[in-house]
């Protein structure tokens, strides 16, 4: 049979808080309690066979005194408003219901099956209620308490996951701005370099100028990509490094030693390409004679190592602090939740060794056609 929604949703909510654990909890402290009733029967003297009938008289009153009671409450209190004060109304509405049904359901055991060791009197039945109401009061102040500290802990969770599902849109957002802010520092420079040779050196500007396109081409579809290859960042490197040749002429000499194999792995975009541009700017720029760029990446322990070696002016002590290393450094810790880093070294016999280590991970499938 099929409910319609609004029957079901209203369903799910009566039937809240009804668990196999507490009914298994419930009926333990009734055979307790009916058990300690038989082993005072059995000690002051009785044989055993009444201490058991009392056994199974006393649980069943328990289980007909406190059941309805208990789902009475657990049932109604679903629906009880979240102020205390209504709230506390509802669930002693919820006793008096509970107790009615109590009252139904005892007369009609009593009349099918007769208990063995007590008479369903009128006095003695309102004298249980009594002797009971203790406990009673007990139970339901205990399980108000602990329904108010399910639904805040329901509450909790719910806020948790709403503050983590906006952590992850503010992460997200964040590394589009920090890839926007790259944008224009690539392309200004690199325009600022073209212009300048055709003041002085028109064939090596054309020259430049297709390089520049196919440095561009390969750069503005993954801009936006949180995600690319070793391979494809690779030829973003050579593009720019090929139009930095020819603005430096004999300075600058270039080396790559990536092997094939890892050209497949998961590396993120604009990274490799940012190295290499602080090398040159930072490293070579500055040295009359420039220098080398080696662009080497091994796989170690499990772990990607790309690495941008230049030979140029060396650690400063502003070394590091840069926009683009800022960057870097946000976004790894981002994208990989700091199971990845940017180091820093000193080079040998001068310059700086900047690497990226990331986990070794094959790229999926849609990085690898972009």
């Amino acid at each position: 049979m099929v409910y319609p929604s609004g029957l079901r949703r209203a369903v799910t909510r009566t039937l809240r808080g009804f668990t196999w654990y507490r009914f298994g909890v419930f009926c333990g402290a009734i055979a307790f309690i009916a058990a300690a009733h038989g082993v005072l029967l059995y000690l002051a003297g009785k044989p055993p066979a009444a201490a058991l009938a009392m056994f199974k008289d006393q649980y069943v009153y328990l289980f007909l005194l406190f059941g309805p009671i208990a789902a009475a409450v657990v049932a109604i209190g679903n629906w009880a408003p979240s102020r205390t004060g209504p709230r506390i109304a509802t669930l002693v509405a919820a006793i008096v219901v509970g107790l009615v049904v109590r009252e139904l359901l005892c007369m009609a055991w009593w009349w099918i099956w007769p208990m063995s060791t007590m008479a369903p009197t009128l006095l003695w039945q309102v004298t249980a209620v009594v002797l009971y109401s203790h406990v009673i009061a007990a139970g339901v102040l205990g399980y108000f308490f602990l329904a108010r500290e399910e639904e805040a802990m329901d509450r909790l969770h719910e806020h948790d996951m709403r503050r983590e599902a906006l952590d992850r849109e503010f992460a997200e957002t964040r590394l589009l701005v920090m890839q926007a802010q790259i944008e224009p520092h690539f392309l200004f420079n690199t325009l600022a370099n073209v212009r300048r040779l055709f003041q002085t050196d028109p064939p090596a500007a054309l020259a430049m100028l297709a390089h520049l396109s196919r440095y561009l081409s390969a750069m503005l579809p993954r801009m936006r990509r949180s995600d690319s290859t070793l391979g494809q960042e690779l030829a973003l490197a050579h593009a720019y490094l090929s139009v930095q040749q020819i603005r430096m002429g004999s300075r600058l000499s270039v080396r790559t030693d990536v092997p094939g194999a890892l050209e497949d792995h998961a590396f993120p975009p604009m990274m490799l390409v940012t190295l290499v541009e602080n090398a040159i700017r930072h490293g070579l720029t500055p040295l009359p004679e420039g220098g080398e760029v080696r662009v080497s990446a091994r796989r170690v322990d499990g772990r990607l190592r790309v690495a941008v070696a230049d030979t140029g002016a060396g650690l400063a002590e502003s070394s590091g602090s840069g926009v683009g290393l800022a960057n870097i450094r946000t976004r790894l810790s981002t994208l990989y939740d700091g199971n990845a880093r940017l180091l820093l070294a000193a080079n040998t016999p001068r310059g700086v060794v900047a690497t990226i280590e990331v986990p070794a991970v094959a790229a999926r499938h849609d990085a690898r056609a972009a």
